[in-house]
């Protein structure tokens, strides 16, 4: 191998390393920039999280609300029912 061989070859060598580290770099700059995504990310879930924990609470509310609203509907309709029997009786007792 002759010197000027020898000089061609640490050149390159030399382009190489300086190919790595910049590609290096590079990996790193997306790295940061993933972290700072993945940093979002997390606020992101964590505001979900809470606003979720809300829904669930009205949700809830409101399962308990239709519950006694379902009571009072079933309520109605044994008076209404109820009440159905007597204007019967009443319309029977009036026809005869």
């Amino acid at each position: 191998m002759t010197a000027i061989d020898l000089e061609r070859k640490v050149r390159q060598h030399d382009n190489d390393i300086s190919a790595v580290y910049t590609m290096i770099a590079d990996i790193q700059n997306t790295q940061r920039r993933h972290t700072n995504r993945f940093d979002e990310l997390t606020e992101d879930v964590g505001s979900l999280d809470g606003r979720m924990s809300s829904l669930e609470k009205r949700t809830s509310s409101l399962e308990a609300k239709v519950d006694s609203l379902t009571g009072k509907v079933e309520s109605l309709e044994g008076k209404v029912n109820s009440v159905d029997g007597k204007l019967d009786q009443v319309l029977d007792l009036l026809r005869r």
